[in-house]
């Protein structure tokens, strides 16, 4: 997908970011709950979201239990309920596990980073990735698959829509935050209107592809949402040159 060759980049506008630089900070979704625990509290915690995780990707959530956790894990469920009084509060704590892994994955992965100035080369690069063959993968699928399940419940579970809530704020502001650091002002459109059509463009064809890989032909997907986001990061989509005319209709 060479679309992004299509595209004129304002260097200069870049190079005055106040971001530069603050990609070494914190993302939402890294920083760890077990800071602060000791080592042995630290290691099972570890061993029960092993298990949990084991569990949820061989045989789904629905099959998930503390029966089942404690087995694998080899504790008593005494020993289980001491760091997790309960299922639920497993099920949160491999999610925000899991958004750790797939975040500290993308930070050490090549390409551009967060918080550089360079917010709309960063969201070509995630989009590309999402739009490759092989996504979403088990891990994202696994991902997905918690997120529904929190979704399904947040009618009576306070606890499950607080935790979303306050994770896709975090996420809304950090890319508002990028946005901003990365397109002159005056803004067109403010940063966090920006990130939230991002988020909901990225979740939307992730629950696609998920359910149907074939749901749309992904390379002309990736050119329309880049022609879409474009114009509110200032950038200017290159169009094609004109076809010939016919021989002879010069003049």
């Amino acid at each position: 997908m060479g679309c992004d060759s299509h595209f004129l980049m304002d260097e200069s506008a870049r190079a005055t970011n106040p971001c530069e630089g603050e990609h070494e900070r914190k993302i939402p979704g890294l920083v760890d709950p077990a800071v602060g625990l000791s080592d042995i509290a630290i290691a099972r915690r570890e061993q029960i979201l092993d298990a949990a995780e084991t569990i949820i990707a061989g045989h789904g959530i629905q099959e998930l239990s503390l029966k089942k956790i404690e087995d694998l894990a080899g504790m008593s469920r005494g020993q289980l309920t001491y760091y997790f009084p309960t299922k639920e509060s497993i099920l949160l704590s491999v999610y925000d596990r899991m958004l750790r892994r797939m975040i500290r994955e993308a930070r050490l992965a090549d390409g551009p980073k967060p918080m550089t100035g360079r917010a709309w080369e960063f969201v070509q690069h995630g989009l590309k990735k999402h739009l490759e063959p092989p996504w979403p993968t088990p891990a994202a699928r696994d991902l997905l698959s918690l997120l529904f399940t929190f979704l399904a419940q947040m009618g009576h579970r306070e606890d499950y829509r607080k935790r979303l809530s306050q994770w896709y704020s975090e996420w809304r502001s950090f890319i508002a935050a990028d946005v901003a650091g990365s397109i002159p002002e005056p803004h067109a459109t403010s940063p966090r209107v920006i990130a939230s059509l991002i988020q909901a463009l990225f979740h939307g064809l992730d629950v696609q592809l998920m359910m149907d890989p074939e749901a749309f032909d992904r390379e002309e997907m990736f050119g329309a949402v880049v022609k879409l986001l474009a114009p509110l990061f200032g950038q200017t989509v290159g169009l094609p040159d004109p076809a010939p005319g016919p021989a002879g209709n010069e003049g």
